[in-house]
């Protein structure tokens, strides 16, 4: 299943890179949340790769809802997660696929198709990026952290508070504009922890098991393991991620 992942990201890449700074016409999905014809192109074309794969699997994806399966299997779609970024040519952005068993991710694909890194892990086998090993940092004191938050259109005003009492205690906050990347950026290291208040299923299902085979923990604001649908996430290592509760009540 991981193998057939991988090529349907990156065949998805490839569409989304087709539209990448070219004219784009954007429609609203709500006074903020936008949809461009990549999101449409890359999400048929994961559909349709699953359905003809994977008849019995449910299917959950951002822009066209979800339909049940004959089976204990769902995959969990972004076609385009930094859709904002994507239509105004910033190049950070990511095609996120994620399979979860009984509601519990078990695979999980990101790709950034522009800087063609593939970050992805399955359940008991590892994470990794373009096939080298990701291991979660090591830090304990939040003052040497880099954290990457995003904000929810429903609630940013409640992550804007958090981030206000977190600025002082971090060595920087960062709002990345697509939270499945900046979640594997902490598989990476490239940030030592993500928090977010209003996040979706398609945004982190597959980040959260790169996250975990990486070493890392991931729980929601009242310190419990994330589940696929909880709305709220902390990813860190288990160090950090105690820490950051406080933040967050």
């Amino acid at each position: 299943m991981l193998d057939f992942a991988l090529k349907t990201a990156e065949k998805a890449g490839a569409i989304a890179l087709k539209h990448f700074r070219k004219t784009n016409k954007v429609s609203l999905k709500s006074r903020q949340d936008i949809v461009t014809a990549a999101d449409t192109g890359v999400e048929e074309l994961i559909v349709k790769e699953i359905e003809k794969k994977f008849p019995e699997h449910g299917i959950l994806a951002e822009e066209s809802g979800g339909r049940r399966g004959r089976s204990d299997y769902l995959w969990v779609i972004d076609p385009i997660d930094g859709t904002v970024n994507f239509a105004v040519g910033l190049p950070y952005f990511a095609i996120s696929i994620g399979l979860a068993y009984r509601e519990q991710p078990i695979l999980g694909v990101v790709y950034d198709p522009y800087q063609k890194e593939f970050m992805y892990a399955e359940k008991g086998r590892g994470s990794y990026i373009n096939k080298k090993r990701m291991h979660i940092g090591r830090e304990r004191e939040l003052i040497n952290c880099v954290v990457a938050t995003d904000l929810g259109h429903r609630r940013s005003s409640q992550i804007v508070r958090r981030v206000k009492t977190l600025l002082p205690a971090t060595r920087a906050v960062r709002i990345m504009g697509s939270a499945s990347r900046g979640l594997v950026d902490v598989a990476l290291n490239r940030a030592q922890a993500y928090v977010h208040n209003d996040i979706q299923p398609w945004d982190a299902a597959a980040a959260y098991i790169v996250i975990k085979e990486a070493g890392g923990e991931v729980i929601n604001f009242k310190g419990a393991p994330w589940r696929l649908y909880d709305r709220t996430i902390i990813a860190s290592n288990k160090t950090l991620s105690k820490k950051l509760l406080e933040y967050v009540k």
